[in-house]
């Protein structure tokens, strides 16, 4: 089904809430392996172990007003989530300090099955990090 349709639909069944949420996180991992992550992310993710070809970014807020410069949610290449706030230059060039940078694995749903949601939120992250970086 079309995503386009789905978003102009009032109500929407479970299996359209799901296409819906893999369709955001999709376009979300993809934009960001097209488009340059800011390099105090990459440096850091480095320091901690993080294959960035392996990994895919849920989530990004850049200069977002009263957060830290970078805050936001990856799914590392070892299959773990990471929420992340950074506090960098105004070119997100330098890393001035560590906001967060936090294990949030096992508060994700990776149930394939939820009674009236669907998929969970982690499953539905890992078949796309799956699918854009191959099986990990």
């Amino acid at each position: 089904m079309e995503i386009s349709r789905l978003l102009r639909k009032r109500q929407l069944n479970v299996q359209e809430q799901n296409a819906i949420a893999e369709h955001k996180l999709l376009s979300t991992a993809k934009y960001w392996q097209e488009h340059p992550i800011p390099l105090a992310l990459i440096a850091y993710g480095n320091e901690q172990g993080i294959l960035w070809s392996q990994t895919i970014v849920l989530e990004l807020e850049i200069d977002f007003p009263g957060m830290p410069s970078l805050t936001g949610k990856i799914l590392s290449n070892a299959g773990r989530f990471i929420e992340f706030e950074l506090e960098t230059d105004h070119t997100h060039e330098e890393l001035l300090s560590i906001e967060q940078w936090e294990d949030v694995t096992s508060s994700q749903n990776f149930s394939e099955h939820n009674k009236g949601k669907g998929v969970g939120h982690g499953a539905l992250a890992i078949k796309i990090q799956n699918q854009l970086c191959g099986e990990t």
